[in-house]
C-alpha cells in the first residue's frame, strides 16, 4: 500500500483528497472492472475504507484511510464516482487545506453533514481568552461565507462551525431552508444580533448549538417562539466576558420564557475552570423533558427541576430547587458529585451532597433505564437505593469516590470499597444490558451477573484473557474502561 501512495505525484494526492478527478491518471479497462455491479463493489470498498464518512485533518489514522480512499479513485472513473456519491459526512479542518482556503475543496454530491473547523482557532480562547475576543485577530483567508454559498450543498441537513472566524450570517444564506441541525461555535462575527436574523428563516431547524458576543436573551426566545416552531433541542455555550476579568457576574437564565418546542435544553461555560459566571434562574416551562446544567453554577447551588422531566444531568454542587423526590417521569440520570474547584467545598460537603441526591431518588420511576453515578457516597447508602429500580435499568455506570484518592485504577484498597454491595446489587438488576465496573473483578463473580448482560466495561489492568474469554463464553462483551470525572 505505502508503495503505490508514493508512486503517487503530490498533486494527485492533493487532487483526490479534495474531490477533483486527475486529469492524467491511468486507469484500468479490464472488463472485470467494468462489469462488477456496484452492489458488490460497494460491499468491496466497505472492508477497506470507512464510504460514508472523509475527513481532512492532521490525524495519521484518517490520513492513511484519505490515501486508501484515493487508491481505490484512480483506479477507473466508475469507481471514482461510486466512492465520491457514498460520501454523506465530510470533516474539514481549514489549517490542513492549501493556502487555509476552502476553494481548494470541492464537497461531495449527496453531502448530509459537514463540518468544518479552524484548528488555528478552535481553542484559543481556552488558551488566551484575550487573543480571540480581540476583533484583530478575526482576519482570516478562509473564504467560508463565498464558499458555503456557491457550492452544491442542496442534500447538506447538518452544519457544525467551530473556530471559523470571518464565518458570517451570509455565508448560510443558501442552506437555511434545508438546515435541520446547526452547531456554531467559537466564529466570533456570529453576534446575537445576525444570530436573530438568521433564526427568523431557519424554519426546519430542529437542533441549534451556539454562543455569540452575549448571552442568550429572551428576545431570541421569543424569535424562536415565532419563527422556528421545529426547535427542539438547544444548546447554549455561555461566552467568556473579557471585561469581567476575576469579579463574579451575575446572570439571569429566564428559563420560563423557553419556547415550548425546546423539549432538551444544555447550558454550560465557554471556558469550565473560570467559575466568575453564576446563575440565577427563573423555573423552565414544565414542556421541557431533557436537561443538562452539569457545566454551570448557580445561585445558592440551587435550579428548579421541571415536573415531567425524563433526562437529568447534573455536576458538583447544583442541587434541585424544593424539591423532595425527582419526577416519576425520569428515564435518564447522570450526576457527577466529583469536585473540580476545592474552593467549593469542606469536608462533610461531598458526602452531604451526595446524600442529597440519594434522597431526592423516586419512589417509584417505571421508565428509569440508565443510571450513571459518581459519588462521594456510602455504599450502604447508595447500592441499597438503586435496588428499588432494579426490573427497569438497563445501563448502569457507579462508582464511589475518595477525596483526596490515588487514581482509582492503580490504587487496590479503593477498589475494594462496598464491592461486595455492589456485587449483591448488580445481581438484582434482571434487566440489565450494559454494566461499567470501576472495581477488580473475579470469574466467578461474572457468574452471578444477570443473564441479560451483553457489554462489561472493566479498567484496564483488571481485566486478563482468562476473564475476557469466561466472559465471552457467557455471552458478553469486554469494553476498556477509561477513568473520567
Amino acid at each position: 500500500m505505502q508503495r503505490y501512495i508514493n508512486n503517487l505525484g503530490f498533486s494527485q494526492l492533493r487532487s483526490l483528497a479534495f474531490n477533483n478527478t486527475p486529469k492524467n491518471t491511468n486507469r484500468c479497462k479490464t472488463d472485470i472492472v467494468q462489469n462488477l455491479p456496484t452492489e458488490i463493489l460497494i460491499q468491496i470498498f466497505s472492508n477497506i475504507i470507512s464510504t460514508n464518512f472523509m475527513r481532512i485533518c492532521d490525524d495519521d489514522e484518517f490520513f492513511i484511510r484519505e490515501m486508501e480512499r484515493i487508491l481505490i479513485r484512480l483506479t477507473c472513473k466508475r469507481w471514482n464516482h461510486i466512492v465520491i456519491s457514498l460520501i454523506s459526512h465530510a470533516h474539514y479542518d481549514i489549517r490542513k487545506i492549501k493556502k487555509h482556503k476552502l476553494e481548494y475543496v470541492v464537497p461531495p454530491p449527496t453531502l448530509k453533514s459537514l463540518n468544518i473547523i479552524d484548528s488555528r482557532y478552535l481553542y484559543v480562547n481556552i488558551c488566551d481568552p484575550h487573543i480571540f475576543y480581540d476583533p484583530y485577530n478575526w482576519i482570516s483567508e478562509s473564504e467560508i461565507n463565498e464558499w458555503l454559498y456557491n457550492k452544491d450543498l442542496k442534500y447538506v441537513k447538518k452544519l457544525y462551525l467551530y473556530g471559523c472566524m470571518d464565518l458570517t450570517a451570509d455565508g448560510l444564506s443558501n442552506l437555511f431552508d434545508q438546515l435541520v441541525d446547526l452547531s456554531i461555535v467559537n466564529c466570533p462575527q456570529i453576534t446575537e444580533k445576525s444570530l436573530s436574523l438568521m433564526l427568523k428563516k431557519l424554519k426546519n431547524l430542529e437542533s441549534l448549538t451556539i454562543n455569540t458576543d452575549k448571552f442568550f436573551s429572551s428576545k431570541l426566545h421569543e424569535i424562536i417562539e415565532a419563527f422556528s416552531p421545529k426547535l427542539c433541542n438547544l444548546k447554549l455555550v455561555i461566552p467568556f466576558l473579557l471585561k469581567l476579568k476575576q469579579k463574579i457576574n451575575f446572570q439571569l437564565m429566564d428559563l420560563c420564557c423557553l419556547p415550548k418546542s425546546v423539549n432538551s435544553f444544555i447550558i454550560c461555560l465557554q471556558i469550565p475552570t473560570y467559575d466568575n459566571q453564576i446563575f440565577t434562574s427563573t423555573p423552565p416551562p414544565n414542556t421541557l423533558k431533557r436537561l443538562d446544567v452539569s457545566n454551570c453554577f448557580f445561585l445558592k447551588n440551587l435550579f428548579n427541576i421541571p415536573k415531567f422531566l425524563t433526562h437529568l444531568t447534573v455536576s458538583y454542587p447544583s442541587l434541585p430547587r424544593d424539591t423532595i423526590k425527582l419526577p416519576s417521569t425520569i428515564e435518564y440520570l447522570n450526576i457527577s458529585g466529583y469536585i473540580r474547584n476545592t474552593l467549593h467545598s469542606s469536608s462533610n460537603c461531598p458526602y452531604n451532597y451526595s446524600k442529597n441526591w440519594i434522597n431526592t431518588f423516586p419512589d417509584n420511576a417505571p421508565f428509569l433505564h440508565t443510571l450513571i453515578l459518581h459519588m462521594y457516597a456510602s455504599p450502604q447508602l447508595l447500592f441499597p437505593a438503586i435496588v428499588r429500580f432494579a426490573d427497569t435499568i438497563r445501563y448502569l455506570d457507579c462508582r464511589i469516590l475518595l477525596l483526596n484518592m490515588i487514581d482509582i485504577s492503580i490504587c487496590e484498597a479503593p477498589c475494594y470499597l462496598g464491592r461486595q454491595h455492589q456485587l449483591d446489587m448488580i445481581q438484582e438488576l434482571k434487566g440489565l444490558v450494559e454494566l461499567r465496573f470501576h472495581c477488580r473483578l473475579e470469574e466467578k463473580e461474572i457468574e452471578k451477573f444477570p443473564t441479560t448482560l451483553k457489554k462489561l466495561w472493566l479498567i484496564n489492568g483488571f481485566n486478563s484473557q482468562s476473564i475476557i474469554d469466561y466472559a465471552y463464553r457467557k455471552g458478553i462483551k469486554i469494553f476498556e474502561l477509561r477513568q473520567s470525572y
